[in-house]
């Protein structure tokens, strides 16, 4: 192939594949939408313009309607009225009550004649007492001599001589002793305690505690009292208790002061009722002694 063949050859190749670009390119390409037409508009030219309302026109509202709900039912027919009751027989009338008969009239009694009353009997003439000669006077030398005498006669008393021997100027000792039924309970006991205790606890304030512990020691003390509450003998000691190794050294001093303190303390206030009963009473009772 000379150079001339090559060269034609070459601008056919060249050709066929520009033509071919050019449809692929068209065939690739999106569709470009067509512009739309612009619309002429209508211009006039005035010289006045009215002035116009720019409310929105008013519309007539449509005519409301029930809506159709078909065709009426019928109403059901009234139940019937219910039967009168039946009219109860009324009772049968009472009899009329029988006629009692007319009482029959008393029989009156005939009166009867008036008896004549005796004549009063007359009265026997008393006989006339012959009038007595008035006394005479006695002398005034005599009434003196009277006067005297009834001035000196002793007058007699309603009580006999035994009665106004026994009556003295000096009033009887007073013996205020509880009746012979009464007893005393464990609520009296309790509180003849407790009136013990509040009497006593001035002087066992005064006292000194001895050592540590001695507080934890307590001393039933028997007390004999007379009835006016005064201590007829000196506390006596029954028992001890709260005593252990640190303390026991002190249980001789604790008792000491407890009866001191009965002695400081005494005459005590009690009720005399409960003093001497059947079961007991206050004159001998036992206390439990403690150091506070």
């Amino acid at each position: 192939m000379d150079r001339a063949e090559s060269t034609g050859l070459g601008v056919a190749l060249i050709a066929h594949l520009a033509v071919l670009a050019w449809l692929s390119s068209n065939w690739l390409a999106k569709p470009v939408p067509p512009k739309p037409l612009a619309v002429p508009v209508t211009v006039s030219l005035v010289d006045t313009v009215a002035l116009q309302s720019s409310a929105p026109a008013t519309v007539e509202a449509a005519p409301s309607q029930a809506p159709d709900l078909g065709p009426p039912e019928e109403a059901a027919p009234p139940p019937p009225d219910p039967a009168p009751p039946e009219p109860r027989p009324s009772p049968p009338e009472p009899a009329p009550p029988k006629p009692q008969p007319a009482p029959k009239p008393a029989e009156v009694a005939a009166p009867k004649p008036p008896q004549p009353k005796p004549a009063a009997k007359p009265a026997p003439a008393l006989a006339k007492t012959p009038p007595q000669p008035a006394p005479a006077k006695p002398a005034p030398k005599q009434l003196a001599a009277n006067d005297a005498a009834k001035a000196a006669r002793p007058r007699g008393s309603r009580l006999s001589d035994e009665l106004l021997k026994g009556l003295t100027d000096t009033p009887s000792p007073s013996k205020t002793v509880a009746p012979k039924g009464a007893v005393i309970d464990a609520k009296a006991l309790a509180s003849i305690q407790d009136a013990i205790r509040r009497q006593i606890q001035p002087c066992a304030d005064r006292q000194v505690n001895p050592g540590p512990g001695a507080n934890e020691i307590v001393t039933t003390l028997n007390l004999r009292l007379n009835p006016d509450g005064s201590l007829a003998d000196d506390p006596k000691v029954v028992r001890q208790a709260g005593l252990d190794g640190e303390n026991n050294r002190y249980a001789r001093r604790v008792i000491d002061l407890g009866i001191a303190a009965f002695k400081a303390c005494s005459p005590l206030k009690l009720p005399s009722e409960y003093y001497q009963t059947a079961n007991g009473g206050w004159g001998n009772i036992n206390y439990n002694w403690q150091l506070r």
